[in-house]
């Protein structure tokens, strides 16, 4: 059962801010996610509640949130400006909002969702071994949390001038001769 302190917030993961309304600031996701939060959740928590809702841990991360905070409120009329919020200190302001502002009912995020990156900077899904580039293989090796790492049966040295077996050449005698005329073909190493 919630505490009384609980409370909703829209998270919004799709769409755009909208400035200049009447309102002041909008986002413009028509379908937001329903989180529930209290004055303890931590932006960790807050992170973690959305990616799982969406269902995309491990592929996508959350880059920012983007608050819809209540400025002036003026008779019946509520202006917002956006805040962006990246840690824990910055969701707090949210929720002394929310005490300051109890017109405003269910506050609402903006979630900047970016897919989850490898060292070089690329996405995970762009990711390919020497296999690939040599053409052995017809499945990419991709590093990631989220998704397996296949390993090629045969693993080959890319070359311009030719490819080794690395793994099992012992016996094969056709290999061996291939490898050794292309070796004769290609000259001295300089």
């Amino acid at each position: 059962m919630a505490s009384e302190e609980s409370f909703v917030v829209l998270v919004h993961h799709r769409g755009s801010i909208k400035r200049k309304t009447r309102s002041g600031v909008k986002f413009t996701d028509k379908d937001p996610l329903c989180i529930v939060v209290n004055p303890t959740t931590s932006y960790d928590d807050l992170v973690r509640s959305v990616l799982m809702k969406l269902g995309l841990e491990g592929a996508k991360r959350v880059k920012k949130f983007f608050y819809r905070i209540p400025v002036t409120i003026l008779h019946d009329t509520v202006k917002y400006d956006c805040l962006t919020i990246g840690s824990d200190e910055d969701l707090q302001v949210m929720f002394l909002c929310r005490r300051q502002f109890p017109e405003v009912r269910t506050p609402e995020l903006l979630a900047k969702l970016i897919d989850v990156v490898s060292s070089s900077g690329g996405s995970n899904r762009n990711t390919t071994n020497v296999a690939t580039a040599a053409g052995s293989s017809s499945r990419a090796a991709v590093a990631s949390s989220s998704v397996p790492v296949y390993e090629p049966a045969v693993q080959l040295v890319a070359s311009p001038s030719f490819a080794v077996d690395l793994n099992d050449g012992v016996g094969d005698e056709e290999s061996a001769k291939r490898s050794k005329t292309e070796v004769a073909e290609a000259g001295p190493l300089t």
